[in-house]
């Protein structure tokens, strides 16, 4: 599983200050400071802090999901989802043949869509502790975005000649993203067709997001109606290589 440290969720507890020979339970109160959102299928850090409460006493757990949740620091947790369907086992009344009530457990597919973190807190002394519940805050899980490649605000189709030498290379961008995210063009190849050319062209490679300076060169040589491919293009982020939306894009000189 990649690790996603840039994503930013706060879940910030508030609670009555206590200590170790604290009886009542303690009342939690969650303000989120930004959307209570999960991805699927990346690290999704988290941090929590109760006030009052040294860290090595609070726990948490993931409720009424299929969730894992792992300590990685001091207040610091991270949650992983991968499915989207989770299974519960419910108990249905039925009655026989013989009209005999019998009870039996039957599974059941629902969406895994919602995701409850239970913050709980140690209290008491070492020989006698209490697992308290603090607070549940709920997170709504969604599919991560693909990021995509774009050469002046466009992924292929008509453009200008001029466009292009102002802005020589790609750019890459997550739609619909709550969070910024970012990412860096590792490798792409370009090729041109040109009208009335008969003979295929071998094709330019940059190891960057930027056009090389033999590109911009042909770049500059395209007349109207000229193609140019931009292939194989490569993507990583801090943890590692990335799946691109569009790793193909074709433009023709208008």
């Amino acid at each position: 599983m990649k690790k996603f440290s840039l994503i930013a969720l706060m879940l910030i507890v508030g609670c009555i200050s206590l200590n170790a020979q604290t009886t009542s339970t303690p009342k939690a109160v969650v303000a989120a400071t930004t959307p209570q959102i999960l991805y699927r299928g990346v690290d999704n850090p988290i941090s929590i802090a109760v006030d009052g409460i040294s860290d090595e006493f609070i726990t948490a757990e993931i409720s009424n999901a299929s969730a894992k949740i792992k300590k990685v620091g001091k207040s610091s947790y991270i949650v992983n989802i991968e499915d989207k369907i989770r299974e519960i086992v419910i108990i249905v009344d039925s009655v026989d043949t013989d009209g005999v009530e019998f009870q039996m457990a039957k599974k059941v597919q629902i969406p895994n869509n919602s995701i409850g973190i239970d913050v709980y807190a140690q209290i008491g002394t070492q020989k006698k502790n209490a697992k308290v519940l603090l607070s549940t805050t709920y997170f709504i899980a969604k599919d991560f975005v693909q990021p995509s490649v774009k050469v002046v605000k466009s992924d292929g189709g008509l453009i200008d000649k001029k466009d292009l030498l102002k802005n020589p290379f790609i750019s890459i961008e997550v739609e619909d993203f709550d969070f910024p995210v970012e990412y860096n063009i590792s490798y792409f190849q370009m090729t041109f067709s040109s009208k009335g050319s008969k003979n295929a062209e071998p094709p330019y490679v940059s190891k960057s997001k930027n056009f090389t300076p033999e590109m911009i060169s042909r770049i500059k040589n395209l007349k109207k109606g000229d193609k140019i491919y931009i292939e194989g293009i490569s993507a990583y982020n801090q943890d590692g290589p990335v799946k691109l939306a569009n790793p193909v894009m074709i433009f023709t000189i208008k």
